[in-house]
């Protein structure tokens, strides 16, 4: 006599365990792949929406590169010295007070500037810079000393040793009677800058 299997024998699997079956796709419906939950769609979403915003991120590094990257002419800067005695130069824009200098001529190897009282900047990249004097009549300078040392002030400022006038025309010295400096540029445009203390009538 044979007898039947008992309902609490730990190792039977019940009936219900399975679950109900599978329904098939309605027909003219693709079916959704298993892997592809919820959670996949999400993980998916979230990296469409990094993408995007790493590519508007590198141009709009590329546009800072072209815009902060090497100085092209009639770009201004102002002059630091590093160690070792190098010169480094920082673009600003021309009408900050930190705008010191502005690039007359952007030269491909080492070229000698035009005449005149151009400050000479090697860049490592072999290219030549002739930097002019960002001023205009009536400005106020202190460090006139060194280039990277001048700067920009109020002509009421204790420190201040010079106020600029600028002459149209190359070589005007002659014109500079009172100036204890004389600065002179081929450009275009062609000037004369004439610093003389301030209070001094040129």
């Amino acid at each position: 006599m044979t007898t039947p299997p008992s309902d609490d024998n730990p190792f039977r699997t019940p009936s219900y365990a399975a679950g109900p079956a599978s329904m098939p796709p309605a027909p003219g419906q693709r079916p959704i792949p298993h892997w592809f939950t919820p959670k996949v769609r999400t993980v998916l979403v979230v990296c469409v929406v990094l993408a995007l915003a790493l590519g508007s991120l590198g141009a709009w590094g590329l546009s800072r590169i072209g815009r902060y990257g090497t100085p092209s002419d009639g770009d201004c800067l102002y002059l630091t010295r590093e160690s070792g005695d190098r010169l480094a130069y920082h673009n600003v824009g021309c009408s900050s007070d930190r705008a010191t200098y502005k690039v007359e001529n952007n030269y491909r190897g080492a070229v000698s500037c035009a005449s005149g009282d151009y400050v000479r900047f090697r860049l490592s990249a072999g290219e030549t810079l002739c930097l002019a004097l960002n001023v205009r009549s009536g400005d106020c300078l202190r460090g006139l000393d060194d280039e990277t040392t001048i700067a920009k002030v109020s002509c009421s400022d204790p420190a201040v040793q010079d106020r600029v006038q600028i002459l149209s025309g190359y070589g005007r010295d002659d014109d500079c009677e009172r100036a204890d400096k004389v600065l002179t540029y081929t450009g275009p445009p062609s000037r004369t800058l004439c610093l003389a203390p301030p209070g001094e009538s040129i």
